[in-house]
């Protein structure tokens, strides 16, 4: 079994700053890549953590790492953006200021290479009326994806067994019914119908189990109200490092992996799409997912090989509403966005990628998710993420991560976020960069929301903002929530009873995703947000 060390575990990974100039201890003039620590240890969620920051440039290999949230003075990458100020823990209190960058950061740039395919046709046939299926609902007709009918597999089955992963509704043939899920969802449907989405973080992506970090065991509760609140999708971190067995089997202990699948079956029951990871294996922090020599990297592959083979044969039988994530924020130790990173990555993304697709029935064509290094927006990852040879595969999207700005997202200095210019950046972030960079595949913002530390008002107005923005260009936003409570919390819920405790910015959340869903390519702004 592999254990980690140090029962309060530093994890950085790269997130981005873009747009206006920061608020705090100085200003900024231009743009750049931040960081984002992820906390493995503390108190009740809200313990100090050590932050830490990554400066990554576009296309740059240096950037200096700030120990213990402190500004990390110097770290002139050879993108030309310098980082001063330490980045915040999304899982307790800083120790650093707001992240601060000055240089340039190109806001256009060519269009990433080698672009995704993420077609495939959808079906084509027709619900003939929605039979109802014994474990719920019946499904509407319509052709391709039928919009009625509530989730098939929310009930139990006749003989009181639940369908793993949601039964198919019966009285179509090849058509898809959303609720009664017919048929194969491909990354198009998704991104119409996945939005927005929720994370359950510092769970079960905790050392060394769900309640390490301070949360309760999440329960059906927690799931149905998350729905309930409007949330469509679940995005379930997990870390297994603490589960696995030595090698060379590595076996997963079944105990943990009967926590992780309830969980989401809860989800599927509930009528949501889930995303399970591998999350704090490949950030570059003690992970057994290191970025070592190419040499080396292939036994570390061998690894991957097996925990996710594990992993999409537990998952087998569900149906496509669950969907799997290969890693989250894969960085070397220390951030920076090497030569070395990206091609280890690609070798591990190819045994995931494998590994999955190899245990056949519908994992063959189940959605798959992957992220450059560092989930960062940055050109140079991207592309070469896009060297993969399934990069074609049409059951492929992307994942990055934001929390736009870092000033504001990944801040506990105040930012009265929300003026003119804020607004018009959001929308640069996304349509002059990653939409360029990305123009046809589906992307999932995996990870974005903002702190306590905030004022209320300015997270929702933010909230509305980001969620039209991402929406409108086609993009699904899921918030991270690390539950708990104080100015380090992205929590919307309290983890124990279910019940909202930032309604408002829920609230703005539904809003903005309408809003995008609505009327695509029309940008949230200070006059009409």
């Amino acid at each position: 079994m592999r254990r980690i060390s140090k029962p309060s575990l530093l994890v950085i990974a790269a997130a981005t700053v873009w747009g206006p100039a920061c608020s705090g201890t100085g200003s900024s003039t231009g743009q750049g890549i931040g960081g984002k620590g992820d906390a493995a240890g503390g108190a009740s969620n809200g313990g100090a953590k050590t932050g830490g920051s990554t400066a990554i440039g576009n296309g740059g290999t240096g950037g200096g790492n700030a120990q213990g949230g402190t500004a990390a003075g110097g770290g002139q990458n050879t993108g030309g953006v310098l980082h001063t100020g330490g980045a915040t823990a999304k899982g307790g209190g800083t120790n650093g200021g707001s992240p601060q960058a000055t240089g340039g950061w190109s806001t256009g740039g060519a269009a990433a290479t080698g672009g995704v395919k993420t077609g495939g046709a959808p079906s084509t046939g027709s619900a003939t009326g929605g039979t109802k299926n014994t474990g719920g609902a019946a499904a509407t007709g319509g052709t391709t994806v039928a919009t009625g009918g509530t989730l098939a597999a929310g009930g139990a089955s006749v003989g009181g067994t639940r369908p793993t992963g949601g039964a198919p509704a019966t009285g179509g043939s090849t058509g898809s019914a959303v609720g009664g899920f017919t048929g194969q969802l491909t990354p198009q449907q998704a991104a119409k119908l996945m939005s927005p989405g929720w994370n359950l973080g510092n769970s079960f992506d905790g050392s060394p189990n769900e309640t390490s970090w301070g949360n309760p065991t999440p329960s059906q509760t927690l799931i149905n109200a998350v729905h309930t609140a409007g949330f469509k999708t679940l995005r379930l971190p997990v870390t297994w490092t603490n589960h696995i067995g030595a090698a060379p089997s590595y076996t997963i202990d079944a105990a943990w992996m009967t926590k992780i699948t309830q969980t989401a079956q809860w989800a599927i029951d509930a009528g949501m799409y889930v995303f399970v990871n591998t999350h704090h294996e490949a950030d570059g922090n003690g992970g057994w997912v290191t970025f070592p020599q190419t040499s080396a990297a292939a036994s570390v592959a061998a690894e991957v090989t097996a925990v996710w083979t594990q992993i999409a044969t537990a998952f087998k039988s569900f149906n496509s509403r669950l969907m799997l994530e290969c890693f989250n924020e894969p960085n070397e130790a220390g951030g920076g966005n090497t030569t070395q990173a990206q091609t280890d990555l690609n070798l591990y993304l190819e045994a995931c990628f494998s590994a999955i697709r190899g245990t056949g029935g519908a994992n063959a064509t189940r959605i798959i998710m992957i992220q450059p290094v560092g989930a960062s927006p940055i050109q140079s990852g991207i592309q070469a993420m896009q060297e993969v040879s399934f990069i074609n595969d049409p059951n492929l999207v992307i994942s990055l991560h934001t929390y736009y700005p870092t000033n504001f997202g990944l801040s506990t200095t105040a930012y009265a976020w929300g003026s003119s210019s804020d607004y018009t950046s959001m929308q640069n972030s996304l349509a002059q960069q990653i939409r360029v960079w990305l123009p046809t595949p589906v992307i999932f913002i995996g990870e974005w929301g903002s702190m306590e530390a905030q004022a209320t008002a300015n997270r929702a107005a933010h909230a509305l903002a980001y969620a039209q923005d991402t929406t409108t260009a086609n993009i699904v936003p899921i918030w991270w929530d690390n539950g708990g409570s104080g100015t380090s919390s992205f929590a919307l819920f309290d983890r124990n009873s279910g019940a909202q405790t930032f309604p408002t910015i829920v609230a703005g959340i539904m809003t903005g995703v309408q809003n995008g869903l609505a009327a695509p390519n029309t940008w949230a702004t200070l006059a009409n947000p």
